[in-house]
């Protein structure tokens, strides 16, 4: 061990007896100490007494509070752990600022900020000589960025400290699993970070570990790595996997209220950790790791200080949609009172967003943090706190406060320069006239803070109760903390009621929903949020309607970092799916099967908008209604007539009851052609465009260079079936495939005159300029219009949607005195007869409208949907709108034609 050494001062340790714990024995030991195998427990916590950490140790604890920086491909993929094989191209951070990074956090408080220099999939922020798999095969700055340059840069310019994370897993590299070739490959990388870039004072290694692609377990060099350090990087302390500082076993951000530097725990960089924790029953997560008891069996002992890591959000890098996910103030503020309170560094991650900036929402909570802090111990009750003090076992001394403020905090600090003593101790006040216990605890350490009811007093008073050898207390100090209220909202990460859910199996997990629903996510969250044997890591997620026929909906799913921070995920499934049968297929770390229960597993619907179980059980099922028979889902209509598109309803696979639509107005950049345009298949409308080779005619003596599909209802003859008209509820379930310039709309025109003045509603026309996922209502008619979608005089609403290439079903509802419309579950307008002075239309049209559906196109780039590209279109899937039926329903106000007796359904 060439870094691990005790220094011996003066005293011979044989000279030592039971009865002299009272003596100050000069005698100290630098991180390490190693017993005889001959001491009794007395003896063994004399010597534990004087264990001290190493300067860098000390150096590093007075810290306090240090950021780490999650930013990489994973900022750009939304994943908390990536499988190496990213393309390097989607790391291109538009406004990287490393400035504002350490700008910000050297104005809250931090004094170290640790990168994520690799992260587990294998890509490096700096231009290595070791993988193409970096920031030089990136698009930002041509290649030629290197993210830790830039941030070193920074440190440097505002005198913070810089270290370093990197991952020991790499998820990339090929020769992972080769195990001597991988050492090789990490010392390379690890030899560029800490020669390349001035002082590093932390080195920060996880064990991450797993299969390399030969199928074998990389076996890491934990002593190279080690040797590597200690040669380039002498002062830097190496953490967690390391012997300087160790994790304190969670990411909560909750340390342990007896916390020992000095542990019995071996660190697990040696190859003896494993038989030496094993003998004493003791692991990372144990929550004594240094009483008199544990002592007993120890044969060794090290100054292995804790770090309480937790990041500012749920996850560790950065996702859009934990913007909202930032923690309170008061999570913030109690995290720090139970880390650097309970004798540990607080490691705060604030992981920057797609821009390369901390995010505005964890910029102005970290300033909120800092304020507190400020406000908080800026104000110390205590006059006389500071008065050095060394004291006996069973000793106590009083402190003055300051007369008639309250406080609620009292911090105590060691000087754990002479090693960390204190075992039992008590803190009381003197108030209303007697004295009153505030608070007791065990170990203090370099700092613990208790906090108490509110509490006027005239003094404090501090007793030891116990100590390895006599105390060194170097501060007493007491403050007024504001109480918070924590405004973090809840998250509910789950949506549908399990009032109808029924538990088919726990392993695989399989739950009946008890109804059909549409499903844009799931959740998987441990029971209690602790982790445990059975818990599910790897996974497959699938969907079924009846229990027995099963859709993968994801094949090779992962709960990345699930064992470390047991905190609910959500996974956004690909697309929106339909189901009332989930299965979630789970293994645990281990690669054992996992147990799912109930309450750890929750789904999320779609919203209204987006719900078109709202409107059917079941949309996709064949109609079985007949004239008279009520709405499935909805009170006050009767089925009147629908037009389903059935096969056999169609002439050359074009729909029977439906006429092409070809007026000068559909034919200004495109030639109407359904019958090259449109088919009827499987139960479906399918209307595209296409660009022809050359340019044709548009029967109306314009040549254009597209064709596209229009159709209108047929309202008289032997095909009619159906006059739209009042006290009507007309439903279409559509969807489409959007391009720019392509203009997929449903129509419901007027019977009264040429247009304009037969006026017009528009249900569904997209303006798609640029493509969004916008449904569209303007209702105008001849006094009415102004010649543009939302144009004055037109009556316009929108609604945004989550997916228009998924089915939704859009309507309206026609009253005598208004119209109303919407899309599945959700009413989105409202318009009643005399608003904006529209009262000629459609309320002095009896003759009711028909509908027309098209595929139309611009060839003008200025116009609202723009102008056609079609070099982006995808062949095999061109732009292209679906009706999957129409169906009508009519209240008790219907006063109109009994349903016609030609059917389509």
């Amino acid at each position: 061990m060439n870094r691990i050494h005790q220094f011996l001062v003066t005293c011979s340790l044989l000279a030592l007896s039971v009865g002299g714990q009272a003596q100050q024995d000069a005698s100290y030991f630098v991180k390490h100490l190693q017993f005889s195998g001959n001491e009794s427990v007395d003896q063994k916590a004399a010597m534990a007494a004087r264990l001290v950490p190493s300067p860098q140790q000390l150096a590093w604890q007075q810290m306090e509070l240090t950021a780490f920086l999650h930013f990489g491909i994973n900022t750009f993929t939304g994943r908390e752990w990536g499988d190496g094989t990213e393309d390097p191209a989607l790391f291109n951070p538009t406004d990287l600022d490393a400035d504002q990074w350490v700008r910000t956090l050297k104005e809250c408080g931090f004094k170290m900020v640790l990168l994520t220099a690799k992260h587990h999939d294998g890509f490096c922020l700096w231009p290595t000589k070791t993988t193409s798999h970096s920031v030089a095969s990136s698009p930002w700055k041509n290649g030629k960025g290197d993210v830790v340059r830039e941030l070193r840069d920074a440190c440097t310019k505002y005198g913070m400290k810089f270290g370093v994370y990197l991952s020991p897993w790499d998820r990339n590299a090929s020769c992972y699993g080769n195990s001597p070739e991988y050492n090789k490959f990490f010392i390379e990388q690890l030899t560029e970070l800490l020669t390349n870039y001035g002082e590093v004072n932390e080195v920060w290694f996880d064990g991450a570990n797993g299969e390399g692609p030969n199928g074998k377990k990389q076996i890491y060099d934990w002593d190279a790595f080690y040797k590597t350090i200690q040669r380039l990087q002498p002062k830097a302390v190496m953490a967690i996997m390391g012997d300087d500082v160790r994790w304190v076993g969670n990411e909560k951000g909750i340390g342990r209220e007896t916390e020992w530097s000095a542990t019995v725990l071996t660190p697990g960089i040696y190859s003896r950790a494993e038989e030496n924790n094993k003998r004493l029953g003791v692991y990372g997560k144990a929550k004594d790791l240094g009483s008199r008891s544990m002592l007993k069996d120890a044969t060794e002992l090290f100054w292995y200080p804790s770090e309480v890591d937790v990041s500012i959000r749920p996850g560790w890098f950065w996702h859009e949609e934990e913007n909202t996910k930032v923690k309170s103030l008061k999570q913030l503020s109690d995290i720090y009172f139970q880390s650097v309170g309970y004798n540990s560094v607080l490691l705060l991650n604030i992981p920057p967003d797609r821009r390369g900036l901390i995010n505005e929402a964890d910029v102005e909570r970290l300033k909120e943090f800092a304020d507190y802090r400020r406000k908080v111990f800026s104000d110390n009750k205590v006059s006389d706190g500071n008065i050095y003090w060394t004291a006996l076992p069973g000793e106590s001394r009083s402190y003055t406060v300051r007369s008639g403020e309250p406080i609620n905090v009292v911090q105590l600090q060691e000087d754990i320069s002479k090693g960390q003593r204190v075992e039992k101790f008590l803190v009381e006040a003197f108030s209303e006239g007697r004295w009153q216990t505030l608070g007791e605890g065990t170990t203090i350490g370099y700092k613990r803070m208790l906090r108490f009811p509110e509490v006027t007093a005239d003094s404090l008073r501090l007793r030891i109760d116990g100590s390895r050898l006599s105390a060194n207390i170097m501060s007493v100090s007491a403050y007024y903390a504001p109480s918070l209220e924590n405004d973090q909202k809840l998250t509910d990460w789950n949506t549908v009621s399990r009032d109808t859910w029924k538990k088919v199996s726990s392993s695989p997990f399989v739950v009946d929903l008890g109804r059909t629903i549409r499903l844009k996510a799931f959740t998987y969250a441990p029971l209690n949020e602790e982790a445990k044997p059975t818990m599910a890591y790897r996974y497959k997620f699938s969907v079924s309607l009846n229990g027995t026929d099963w859709k993968e909906i994801i094949s090779q799913g992962e709960f990345s970092n699930i064992m470390h921070n047991p905190l609910p995920q959500t996974v956004t499934l690909p697309a929106v799916v339909t189901a009332r049968y989930v299965k979630l297929e789970a293994t645990t770390p281990e690669a054992s099967s996992a147990i799912v229960e109930m309450e750890e597993f929750g789904v999320t619907s779609v919203a209204d908008k987006d719900d078109e179980t709202k409107v059917y059980p079941n949309p996709d099922e064949a109609l079985k209604l007949k004239p008279g028979d009520s709405h499935p889902m909805l009170k006050g209509w009767s089925f009147y007539t629908a037009h389903e598109f059935l096969d056999k309803n169609t002439k050359k696979g074009l729909p029977l009851g439906f006429l092409e639509h070809k007026t000068t107005n559909m034919s200004k950049s495109a030639n109407v052609n359904n019958a090259k345009c449109s088919k009827v298949e499987n139960g479906v409308l399918h209307m595209w465009s296409v660009e022809e080779p050359d340019s044709i005619e548009n029967g109306f003596g314009k040549k254009v260079k597209f064709s596209h599909a229009g159709y209108r209802s047929v309202v008289s003859g032997k095909q009619a079936w159906c006059n739209f008209t009042e006290n009507m509820r007309i439903e279409i379930r559509f969807k489409r495939v959007a391009a720019e310039g392509f203009n997929d709309a449903l129509w419901f025109m007027g019977n009264k005159g040429p247009w304009p003045k037969n006026g017009e509603i528009d249900l569904l026309e997209n303006p798609k300029k640029k493509i969004n996922q916008r449904a569209h209502f303007t209702l105008h008619s001849e006094n009415h219009y102004a010649g543009v979608v939302g144009g004055e005089g037109s009556v316009t609403s929108t609604i945004d949607l989550a997916d228009m290439s998924q089915w939704n079903i859009y309507w309206l509802e026609w009253y005598p005195d208004r119209i109303i419309g919407g899309v599945n579950g959700k009413a989105y307008f409202e318009h009643k007869k005399g608003d904006n002075g529209n009262t000629d239309w459609p309320w002095s049209n009896p003759a009711g409208f028909y509908v027309i559906f098209s595929t139309g196109l611009s060839v003008n780039p200025n116009a609202w949907p723009g102008a056609v590209n079609p070099a982006a279109w995808d062949k095999q899937n061109p732009p292209s709108m679906y009706i999957d039926w129409i169906r009508v329903y009519v209240n008790d106000n219907y006063a109109g034609k009994k349903a016609p007796k030609v059917r389509y359904y």
